[in-house]
C-alpha cells in the first residue's frame, strides 16, 4: 500500500527484518521466523456451548466437504512464511519496553498500519513504537513469538492484530489468545476483532469469510469475559459502518480505513488526541 513520505523519526522506529547486532543473534532469530512451538494450556478445553455461553467457547459453522473450500467454507492458507514482514531490531523492542512505548504484532493489517500509527504516536504522544508484522501470518506463530519474549511487552500492554488468516481454520482459536494472555502475565492485551469479506471471492466464499469471522470474534469476546486485561477494539463494528470507503479489497484497510484504524487503536490505549 503506498503512502506519502515518512517523517524520518519513523525509520529509527520501524525496520525491515535484518542488522542485529551479534549479541542479539537469539532474539533476531527468533523474531525473523515462524517461532519455535509453544505448547497451548494444557488444561482440558471446556465442553463446547453457544455463543457467549460461560459453559464454553463458540461454536461455528459447520464443516464443508468441497475440496477447494474445505474444511469450513473460506477454503485453505496456503503458505505465508516467505511474505513480506515488518520487524523492528531488538534494540528496539527492548527500548519501546523500557520506555512504555506501543507494541504491535499481527498480520498484514497491521503492517499495512504500522507506519501511519507509529508516525501518530510519535508525532502527538511522543511514544516510541517496534512492531512485528508478517503479512499471512496466522495467530498460532505470533503467539509463539510474544510467548518467547512477554519481557518485551510494555507496562501499557500489546496491540496484537491477528486472526484474519484463522478463518480457514477457526476451530479452537480462542486457545491462542489464551496463551498471550497468560504471557502478557496481567498486563493489558488490546486485540482487534477480525472483519474478513473478500470481495472477490464466490458469493459463498464471502459468505463464509463472514461466517468465519463472527466465529473468531464469538471467540474473542467469550476470552474476554474471562481475562479482564483483554480488551477488545471492535475494528469490526468501525468496518461495518462503512466498508467501501474503509477497506481496498474486504480485508485490508484504505486510506481513510488506516486513518480510522489508528484512531481506534489510539482510543483504545487512552491516548489524548491533541
Amino acid at each position: 500500500m503506498v503512502r506519502a513520505a515518512w517523517p524520518a523519526f519513523l525509520f529509527a522506529v520501524l525496520v525491515v527484518a535484518a542488522g542485529c547486532a551479534p549479541d542479539d543473534e537469539e532474539l533476531s532469530a527468533v523474531a525473523a521466523r515462524p517461532g519455535v512451538p509453544v505448547a497451548a494450556p494444557a488444561a482440558p478445553a471446556p465442553p463446547p456451548g453457544k455463543a457467549g455461553s460461560a459453559d464454553g467457547p463458540p461454536l461455528g459453522r459447520a464443516t464443508v466437504t468441497d475440496p477447494e473450500t474445505a474444511p469450513y467454507g473460506s477454503g485453505r492458507l496456503g503458505p505465508w512464511e516467505g511474505k513480506g514482514r515488518e520487524l523492528s531490531t531488538p534494540e528496539q523492542f527492548r527500548t519501546v519496553a523500557a520506555s512504555d512505548g506501543v507494541l504491535m504484532v499481527g498480520d498484514s493489517i497491521a503492517g499495512a498500519t504500522a507506519r501511519e500509527c507509529a508516525a501518530r504516536f510519535g508525532a502527538q504522544h511522543g511514544l516510541a513504537t517496534a512492531v512485528n508484522t508478517w503479512n499471512s501470518r496466522p495467530t498460532a506463530p505470533a503467539a509463539d513469538w510474544i510467548v518467547a519474549h512477554p519481557e518485551l511487552i510494555p507496562g501499557r500492554g500489546i496491540v496484537v492484530v491477528a486472526g484474519a488468516n484463522d478463518i480457514f481454520d477457526p476451530a479452537d482459536w480462542w486457545r491462542q489468545v489464551e496463551r498471550v494472555v497468560a504471557a502478557a502475565a496481567g498486563k493489558p492485551v488490546y486485540w482487534l476483532t477480525v472483519h474478513v469479506d473478500r470481495w472477490g471471492m464466490p458469493a459463498d466464499v464471502r459468505d463464509a469469510d463472514r461466517q468465519n469471522s463472527d466465529w473468531i470474534n464469538d471467540q474473542l469476546h467469550w476470552q474476554a469475559g474471562r481475562h479482564p486485561q483483554l480488551v477488545l477494539v471492535d475494528w469490526q463494528a468501525v468496518v461495518a459502518s462503512d466498508e467501501t470507503t474503509l477497506l481496498d479489497d474486504g480485508v485490508h484497510p484504505s486510506v481513510a480505513g488506516v486513518d480510522a484504524w489508528c484512531g481506534l487503536v489510539e482510543s483504545a490505549l487512552g491516548l489524548d488526541s491533541r
